[in-house]
């Protein structure tokens, strides 16, 4: 565990981590149009997810380089994403 913190907290890590979390939204971004553009589509509820995953995913990543976050928390907040995105809109 202590290795990871010092590799986390090397600066040049930290600038790759950034500066990949920003190419993954923006590529995230123009694909998610771009599909949506493709298929005919409006902007709908599960689009409004897959925008919410692709923004809030890297920014948790770069959250976590730059504060340094506790493995609890980052946890915690992992599993939140993973149950709005698995959660189901529909009454049964």
């Amino acid at each position: 565990m202590f290795l990871l913190d010092k590799l986390i907290s090397a600066p040049g890590i930290q600038f790759i981590v950034i500066l990949g979390s920003f190419a993954i939204i923006i590529f995230g971004i123009y694909k998610l149009f771009k599909r949506l553009a493709a298929k005919e589509q409006g902007f709908g509820p599960a689009s409004l997810k897959a925008l919410g995953l692709i923004i809030f995913v890297p920014m948790l990543m770069i959250m976590t380089v730059i504060s340094g976050f506790e493995p609890e928390t980052v946890a915690a907040l992992l599993g939140t994403v993973a149950g709005y995105i698995l959660s189901s809109d529909k009454a049964d």
